[in-house]
């Protein structure tokens, strides 16, 4: 498989004394742009059409060639992906320019490494204001925790790529769906493209991202906070359904203001706490009405009623029945 750009793809296959060539093809749709570019740095009097292929497709279509020609196929690890450029390129002798490089200017990666973790750290915690201070605060020198070009524009760009894909996965470690924290992370990579075209400023497209990405930890963790005392109210209804209950009994059970539960409940729920209470001693009253034998007073008083005509007006609100003709239509 040759890979001749990012997105140019072409099959190459010796068969006896020739080699087969498949291609070229487009891994994803090209532009007219595009067309035009790929005709003028191949020599081409005009533009041709280039299908879009995955290049598994590729792959399989050099087999079955393969295969027809010489009767066997080949496992697709043995097939390599390649590109002369990249072949002929030593690392060692780059890593050697690179290291000489650092040592001269005195810089190492500790003080990045130290900077990610206290950003990943911040983001999936949800704390803004910490963030806030993490990025704009005293002793912040961006120019220390990246060098890598020779431009400063293109390092800040590559910074910022890092520093969108930090945040993705510290906001999914923080309890964003991955869903919503990844769309969020495409919406700023295409943001940063559009801004190395228009030359913005991509410090404060990251700067953005970052609080972005915090404020969505921070909602997420909000939101769990918040089923998490209406769940604990529930739990708590369930485990005291004989006795009289209040809400005033219930918040300072689960650690939470009266006035605040009372007003969560409701919104997450649509009926009140004391009418959610109402609603549970029925549904159990309802069970021991079809298949207990217990009196409708006996089970009034188990289940915490004052009176049974109390009781009987609430089931009927609720089942749309007094208790005595419920059982009778389950009997």
């Amino acid at each position: 498989m040759f890979l001749e750009t990012e997105q140019m793809i072409y099959g190459i296959m010796p068969i006896g004394p020739f080699s087969l060539v498949i291609g070229p093809a487009a891994i994803w749709s090209v532009s007219e742009a595009s067309l035009k570019s790929y005709a003028r740095d191949h020599h081409l009097d005009e533009p041709i059409p280039i299908p879009m292929k995955e290049p598994e497709t590729i792959v399989r279509l050099m087999n079955l060639i393969h295969l027809h020609f010489t009767g066997t196929a080949v496992p697709r690890q043995e097939i390599p992906v390649t590109n002369p450029a990249l072949e002929n390129w030593q690392s060692v002798r780059d890593l050697e320019e690179y290291q000489l490089d650092q040592s001269e200017n005195d810089r190492g990666h500790q003080m990045g490494v130290d900077y990610e973790n206290q950003l990943m750290q911040t983001v999936q915690s949800g704390d803004v204001d910490a963030l806030k201070t993490l990025m704009v605060g005293p002793g912040v020198d961006y120019s220390k925790i990246v060098q890598i070009s020779d431009e400063h524009s293109k390092d800040y760009e590559y910074l910022i790529v890092s520093i969108i894909s930090l945040c993705t996965r510290a906001a999914v470690a923080g309890g964003v769906g991955v869903e919503p924290a990844y769309q969020l992370g495409d919406v700023f990579l295409k943001r940063l493209s559009r801004a190395v075209l228009r030359n913005e400023s991509f410090l404060l497209l990251g700067y953005r991202a970052t609080i972005e990405f915090t404020e969505l930890v921070k909602r997420s963790r909000e939101e769990r906070s918040r089923l998490s005392y209406v769940n604990e109210c529930k739990d708590y209804i369930e485990k005291n359904l004989r006795k009289d209950l209040k809400v005033s009994d219930i918040a300072p059970a689960i650690g939470v203001s009266r006035t605040y539960l009372s007003r969560l409940f409701s919104q997450e729920e649509g009926i009140t706490i004391q009418q959610y209470i109402q609603k549970e001693k029925c549904r159990h009253a309802a069970q021991m009405l079809q298949y207990s034998d217990h009196s409708i007073a006996q089970i009034a008083l188990y289940l915490g009623f004052s009176t049974q005509s109390y009781f009987g007006a609430c089931f009927q609100t609720w089942y749309g029945m007094t208790p005595k003709a419920y059982r009778k239509s389950k009997r």
